[in-house]
């Protein structure tokens, strides 16, 4: 997210206001209008979100933490978070300690999922419940870095008596979102909290930095469930099928097609759901779990069609084969799916003549390679149809009006 320069000068606090602040924050609760330049357009929109939404300003701790099996629970749901943040939020775990202060992850809604730090700021923290398991939302404790800063989206620092909620007023506390690198939703948030003695500018750039490492890490682990996704179903999308095949990736959005997904689609908008036409880009099957089908299974697609891709037990993704109809021709017969008409003259590929699974593999290969630009190695002994099937590629791909030039290798000297 891109701050214009008032949007970063709001990111900051100023200690040196704390009593204009606590002044404004006491006639605020009394029902008093008044205005301050000691407070931050950021601090003042929180704690009218903090009024209207009953927050209590005599707070001294946040809610409860959840039990130990639903904290196992959420902890396990946010898995890949956890995954990614505790090796970088451990890399400043020496800093942490020097400097008496502690380092927080939460989810999207504020909960903590893990902590790291000096272990004697862990216990006053402990004492107004910022542990695993406890919200830190605004809502559950007004104005703060964390619930602040996923309320805005982007980094904040509050400090002392910028917090709405009283308990939290010896605090200081700097925040910035983590953000989904696949669609750029809140994932969580990460904080670095202290005693209001511990004030440092530099820890807004500390939580900066570490949110931008976990990000890459996210990325990176993302980029790795893909590639192996599109690894095991490399085989289904190339081999020679009658089908459209398309890959969905874990949450449920489309990776990969063959070339007959996007006829099979067509079929299906004119024959099963009226007007209304499916494009391959706008599909969506939702969130896919490991024992379900996808959460947002839309009608038109039956069950039957719905393959899970598994890596070490783990879904990744689903496959989806949606059967193309073979229209009746005139006489009542069955025209097969890959036929041509007359007025179509047929490619070199159409002609190749047999039925052996291995040759149609090799014909629906290169009829998938020809609609590339990549340059394509044929390999077999003489008189296996190298040529044809070379003509075919180039008839059948984006070259096709440029001549076909065939070139006798063997006729060249070394």
């Amino acid at each position: 997210m891109e701050l214009r320069d008032d949007d970063q000068s709001q990111m900051f606090s100023r200690p040196e206001r704390d009593r204009d602040v606590m002044n404004h924050w006491e006639r605020l609760l009394n029902g008093e209008e008044c205005s301050s330049d000691a407070l931050r357009r950021l601090i003042d929109d929180s704690w009218r979100r903090c009024l209207n939404a009953h927050v209590d300003p005599g707070k001294y701790q946040a809610p409860p933490p959840l039990s130990e099996n639903s904290l196992y629970s959420l902890q396990q749901k946010h898995g890949d978070l956890l995954t990614a943040s505790t090796p970088v939020m451990a890399m400043a775990r020496d800093f942490l300690a020097e400097t008496g202060t502690i380092m927080v992850l939460t989810d999207h809604s504020g909960t903590i999922l893990s902590l790291e730090g000096d272990p004697a700021t862990r216990d006053e923290g402990a004492m107004m419940n910022m542990m695993p398991g406890a919200s830190w939302s605004e809502t559950a404790c007004g104005t703060n870095a964390i619930g602040t800063a996923i309320a805005v989206r982007h980094p904040v620092q509050i400090h002392s008596a910028e917090h709405y909620c009283a308990g939290i007023k010896r605090w200081t506390c700097s925040s910035t979102v983590i953000l989904d690198p696949y669609d750029n939703s809140v994932l969580g948030a990460i904080d670095v909290s202290g005693l209001q003695q511990t004030y440092n500018k530099h820890s807004l750039a500390l939580v900066v930095a570490t949110a931008s490492k976990i990000e890459g890490r996210l990325a990176k682990h993302e980029m790795g469930i893909r590639f192996r996704l599109l690894e095991r179903c490399m085989h289904r999308l190339t081999h020679s099928t009658s089908d459209g095949v398309i890959v969905f990736d874990r949450r449920g959005n489309p990776v990969k097609a063959n070339e007959r997904a996007e006829q099979a689609l067509n079929q299906l908008s004119e024959g099963r759901i009226g007007s209304r036409k499916l494009d391959i880009a706008s599909l969506t099957l939702g969130h896919a779990t490991d024992d379900g089908l996808p959460a947002g299974l839309q009608g038109w697609i039956a069950p039957e069609w719905l393959e899970p891709v598994l890596d070490n037990g783990q879904r990744i993704g689903t496959l989806l084969t949606i059967p193309i109809f073979k229209p009746r021709s005139v006489q009542g017969t069955t025209m097969p799916v890959g036929a041509t008409s007359a007025a179509h003259e047929p490619s070199k590929l159409d002609c190749v003549v047999g039925k052996d699974p291995v040759l149609m593999e090799a014909v629906e290969r290169a009829r998938h390679l020809s609609r590339s630009n990549v340059p394509v190695l044929l390999l077999g002994e003489t008189g296996v149809g190298k040529e044809v099937f070379a003509k075919g590629i180039h008839d059948c791909g984006s070259a096709k009006a440029a001549p076909f030039v065939a070139v006798n290798c063997g006729g060249l000297s070394r």
